[in-house]
C-alpha cells in the first residue's frame, strides 16, 4: 500500500492556515501587491475616444517630451494604447491630446489567489493503484465512466455530474477553451495531446513553467478543464476539449491589467469559445499612491486616484471582456478567496471577476469526504468570496476547516490527512530537475473557476453556434439551486450541472 504523507507538520499548517485568514494578513497582502516592486518603470494605458486616428493619437503622446518614454502598443479594436514612462507628469500632458478619452495607470500586483496546494507523492505513470481497485464511493451508475487510475478522488467531477455529460455524448468535442494563467508544464502528457496554441504576454518568461515552488497553478486548472481520459491518471470535465494556454502572470504570480487585456483579445481572436481566468487583483475603492518601485525617489512619485485612474482602468478591462463577449467567447473568472462579502465590502473588489460580461464562480466542497464518500459536496468553502450582487454560480473548489481534520484515513489505497480529499485532485505538480510530474491536491475558488469554464465547453459541444448569453442561460436554467432559494450570495444561481445542461 502506497503512503502519500505529506512533510507538513500540523502546527506549521495551522500557522500558515490562520495567518492567511486573519484580515490584517489580507489588508497586508493588498498593500505589498499594489506597491509591488516591477521589473520595469511604471505603464499607463490610454482609452481613444471611437473612430480616431489611432495612429495621430500614438504620434502625438510619443511627442511630449516626457522621459524615459517607451511606446508599447496600439489596440485599435479594443481603442487602448500602452506605453511606459516613470514621468508622473505624463498622465496629465497626454490627456491633453485630441482624441484620448482617459489615461490609467497599468497596476501590476500578484494576481495568486491564496489557494492551498499540497503536492503529493504519486508521479505521472505511477501503478500504484491498480485497475482492479474498488472504491467506496463508485455507487452510482455514473462512476462507471470513472475509468482513469485516480479519477476516483476527483469527486468534483461526481458534484459537477461530468459522467453522465459524458454518457450523452458530449466531453467538449474540440471547443477551444483558453486558459489565461501563469506558466504551464507544456509537456505533462495529461494535457498535452489537447493542447493546440500557446503565447505568453510576460516578457522575460516563456509560457513553460518554471517557478521554484514546483506548481504550476495553470496547469492544474487546464488539467480539470481537459486533463485526457485515457485509464491512466485523472480526467478534465470536458477531456476532449482544444487548450488554448496563454500566460498573462509571471511564474511569480504578478502581472499588470495589460497582460491580463491582451489575452483575452489574443483568447478571442483565435477561436476560444471559453476564457478561464483563475486570477484575481483586488483594485482597491480609494486612492493611494505607487512609488514605481523606487521608494527612495519621490520624483517619480504617481498618485493613483479612484475616480480617474482606478475607474478608467476598470473602463480597459471591460472593453476587453465585452469585446470577448460580442465575438461569441465566454469569460469566466475565479471569485476570489478571502471570505469578502461583496454585498457590503467597500474597500476594493475583484477583478477580473467583476468585469462586464464575466460570470463569477464562488467556490463549494465537502467537509470529510475522505471519511464518508456519501457526505454533501456542495458545502460553501470557507475561502470564497460570495455576494448576492457578485456571484453568477458556484462549482467544485475545495474545503476545510479550522483547525484542519488531520485524521489519518484511506481512500482506494492512497492514504493522507483527511481535509486534503476534500481538496480538487489534478496535476500541475512536477520537479523540475528530474522533469517529473506529480498529481496532488489544491483549494480555492481558482479551481472552482476551471469546472465551470468545463461546463460550458460542454454546452458549446452540444450547441456550437451557441453564444455567451444562451451559455449564460443554459447554465441558470441547468444549475442547482442550493443554499436560499433562488439567487443566494453563495450559489448565485446554482451550482453548475453538466447533465442538465447538456439534456
Amino acid at each position: 500500500m502506497k503512503k502519500n504523507l505529506l512533510p507538513l507538520s500540523f502546527p506549521v499548517l495551522m500557522l500558515l492556515l490562520l495567518a492567511s485568514c486573519s484580515k490584517d494578513a489580507q489588508e497586508v497582502k493588498l498593500a505589498q501587491g499594489l506597491v509591488k516592486t516591477p521589473k520595469q518603470d511604471r505603464g499607463f494605458i490610454i482609452l481613444t475616444e471611437q473612430n480616431v486616428d489611432q495612429q495621430a493619437i500614438s504620434e502625438a503622446i510619443s511627442s511630449l517630451g516626457v522621459k524615459k518614454f517607451v511606446f508599447k502598443e496600439a489596440n485599435k479594436e479594443l481603442g487602448l494604447i500602452r506605453v511606459q514612462t516613470p514621468d508622473p507628469t505624463f498622465p496629465e500632458k497626454a490627456r491633453k491630446v485630441a482624441g484620448v478619452q482617459s489615461v490609467s495607470v497599468d497596476i501590476v500586483q500578484n494576481w495568486r489567489l491564496p489557494e492551498r496546494t499540497f503536492r503529493s507523492s504519486i508521479p505521472y505513470g505511477s501503478t500504484a493503484i491498480t485497475s482492479g481497485t474498488t472504491h467506496d464511493y463508485a455507487k452510482t451508475s455514473s462512476s462507471a465512466a470513472l475509468t482513469d487510475r485516480y479519477s476516483f478522488l476527483q469527486w468534483g467531477l461526481q458534484a459537477v455530474h461530468a459522467p453522465e455529460a459524458w454518457a450523452k455524448g458530449y466531453k467538449g468535442g474540440g471547443v477551444k477553451v483558453a486558459v489565461l494563467d501563469g506558466g504551464f508544464l507544456l509537456n505533462n502528457p495529461e494535457i498535452k495531446p489537447n493542447i493546440i496554441l500557446t503565447h505568453s504576454f510576460v516578457e522575460g518568461e516563456e509560457v513553460q513553467y518554471h517557478g521554484k515552488e514546483g506548481f504550476s497553478h495553470g496547469s492544474h486548472v487546464a488539467g480539470t478543464i481537459a486533463a485526457i481520459k485515457d485509464s491512466n491518471g485523472v480526467a478534465g470535465v470536458a477531456p476532449e476539449a482544444k487548450l488554448i494556454l496563454v500566460k498573462v502572470l509571471s511564474d511569480a504570480g504578478s502581472g499588470a491589467f495589460s497582460s491580463i487585456i491582451d489575452g483575452i483579445f489574443y483568447a478571442t481572436n483565435h477561436g476560444a469559445k471559453v476564457i478561464n481566468m483563475s486570477l484575481g487583483g483586488e483594485l482597491p475603492l480609494k486612492t493611494f499612491t505607487d512609488d514605481n518601485g523606487t521608494p527612495d525617489d519621490p520624483s517619480d512619485d504617481y498618485v493613483v486616484e479612484y475616480d480617474r485612474d482606478v475607474k478608467e482602468l476598470i473602463t480597459a478591462i471591460n472593453r476587453a471582456t465585452l469585446y470577448a463577449n460580442l465575438n461569441g467567447t465566454t469569460v469566466i473568472a475565479a471569485a476570489g478567496n478571502d471570505g469578502y462579502n461583496y454585498d457590503s465590502e467597500k474597500r476594493f473588489i475583484t477583478y477580473p471577476a467583476a468585469a462586464l460580461g464575466v460570470i463569477a464562480i464562488s467556490s463549494t466542497g465537502p467537509l470529510g469526504w475522505g471519511i464518508n464518500q456519501d457526505t454533501s459536496l456542495y458545502l460553501p468553502s470557507i475561502f470564497t468570496n460570495y455576494g448576492k450582487n457578485f456571484i453568477h454560480y458556484a462549482a467544485p473548489g475545495g474545503n476545510y476547516t479550522l483547525p484542519p481534520n488531520t485524521t489519518v484515513v484511506s481512500v482506494g489505497g492512497i492514504i493522507n490527512y483527511e481535509y486534503l480529499f476534500d481538496f480538487v485532485f489534478n496535476i500541475g505538480f512536477w520537479d523540475e530537475a528530474s522533469a517529473t510530474y506529480y498529481y496532488g491536491w489544491s483549494a480555492g475558488t481558482s479551481m472552482a473557476s476551471p469546472h465551470a469554464a468545463a461546463v460550458a465547453a460542454l454546452i458549446y459541444n452540444k450547441y456550437p453556434f451557441a453564444n455567451p448569453l444562451l451559455v449564460d442561460l443554459i447554465l441558470k436554467a441547468s444549475s442547482t439551486d442550493y443554499g436560499t432559494p433562488g439567487k443566494d450570495k453563495y450559489f448565485g444561481d446554482g451550482e453548475v450541472n453538466a447533465a442538465k445542461a447538456v439534456r
